[in-house]
């Protein structure tokens, strides 16, 4: 985020930008829900934010070393592991996928409340050093 450099803003804005492309990769999915051998995507999420509060906020991060090997790049985007195989090939689970949506939609939600009212405190101690 520009202009604002403390660990929690940078944890969120990264945390909104990891479910924008979670949205990205869920909607590819279902528009290619009868495209034959097509195999369903996903963002590994949870081991990306892991890592990055980590290295945002070091008293979050577990054992000595933990981050040794964590690139500051995107969250990697994996084929989904399934068992459901359609008989075309496809992997694609359409409900799975549109519970997936809301989630990723619900969390999106959150973590805006969560920096604009990270946001509003900035400004209010602003307003209040004067």
């Amino acid at each position: 985020m520009p202009g604002i450099n403390d660990s929690v803003s940078s944890l969120l804005t990264s945390f909104l930008d990891v479910h924008s492309l979670r949205t990205q990769v869920i909607s590819g999915n279902m528009a290619n829900v009868d495209t034959p051998r097509y195999k369903a995507r996903a963002v590994e999420f949870e081991t990306y934010m892991r890592r990055l509060s980590a290295r945002i906020a070091p008293e979050l991060e577990g054992p000595a070393g933990a981050l040794a090997d964590f690139d500051d790049g995107a969250p990697t985007v994996v084929e989904k592991a399934t068992d459901v195989v359609g008989m075309d090939g496809n992997t694609v689970d359409a409900a799975q996928e549109m519970a997936s949506l809301a989630e990723a939609a619900m969390q999106y939600q959150f973590g805006l409340q969560m920096l604009q009212s990270r946001l509003r405190a900035i400004r209010l101690a602003i307003r209040e050093g004067r």
